[in-house]
C-alpha cells in the first residue's frame, strides 16, 4: 500500500489525472464519512469531498512527503470542514439577530433590499479596488485561502498579502459607511459569501 502510495503522489506530481483518479476513489468515502460527522446534510459532506480534492490538484506539485498524505488530506478537510462550519455560526447568529429584533424592523423586503444595496456597494467597491489587491482579497474572502497560500500562489510575500488585506478593508470600510451593527454584520456575511 505504502509504495502504491508512492507511486500514485508522484504520478500525480506530474500532472497524472489517473493517478488523481485514483486517489479520490481511495479517499473520497473517507472523506465524506468523516465530514458527514460534522454535518446534518449530505450535500454539505459532498461539497466538502470536492473543495478537499481541488485543493489537492491544485497544490499537487507541493506535496512533498507521500508518507504524510493521509495526514495532509485530512487536514485539508478538516480547515474546510471548520470555515463551513465558522460561515453556518455566523449566518445562524445573523439570522437569530434578525429574528430576534424582528419587531423593530419594517419588514422582510426592507432587509432584502438593505441585503442587495450594501451587496452592490460592496462589488461596485470591489471592482475600484487595483487589480492585485482585488485578487488578493477575493482569495482571502471569497476562496478561504490563508495569507501564507495566497502568497504562494500570486508568488509574493507574505507581508504583500498582509498590506493588501489591510488596505483592501480599510477602504471597503471607507465606502460602505458601515456604522451600524446591522449593516457592519450584512456587509460581513456577504463579504463572506460573494
Amino acid at each position: 500500500m505504502k509504495n502504491d502510495l508512492d507511486d500514485l503522489i508522484e504520478r500525480l506530481k506530474q500532472n497524472d489525472k489517473e493517478a488523481f483518479n485514483l486517489l479520490f476513489y481511495m479517499y473520497a468515502e473517507k472523506i465524506f464519512k468523516f465530514s458527514l460527522t460534522f454535518f446534518n446534510r449530505e450535500v454539505e459532506a459532498e461539497e466538502i469531498v470536492q473543495e478537499v480534492f481541488l485543493k489537492i490538484w491544485l497544490k499537487r506539485k507541493t506535496i512533498s512527503d507521500p508518507s504524510t498524505f493521509n495526514s495532509y488530506i485530512y487536514t485539508i478537510a478538516k480547515n474546510l470542514i471548520f470555515n463551513n462550519l465558522k460561515r453556518n455560526i455566523y449566518k445562524k447568529k445573523y439570522d437569530s439577530y434578525l429574528y430576534a429584533n424582528h419587531q423593530a424592523q419594517q419588514n422582510v423586503t426592507e432587509n432584502e433590499v438593505i441585503y442587495e444595496e450594501t451587496k452592490q456597494r460592496i462589488e461596485r467597491a470591489l471592482a475600484q479596488l487595483p487589480k492585485k489587491r482585488k485578487e488578493v482579497f477575493l482569495l482571502s474572502r471569497r476562496d478561504g485561502l490563508k495569507n501564507k497560500e495566497i502568497a504562494e500562489k500570486l508568488d509574493i510575500s507574505i507581508k504583500t498579502v498582509e498590506t493588501h488585506m489591510s488596505l483592501s478593508l480599510k477602504y471597503l470600510r471607507g465606502i460602505l459607511h458601515v456604522d451600524s451593527d446591522k449593516l457592519m454584520m450584512l456587509a460581513f456575511l456577504i463579504l463572506f459569501n460573494i
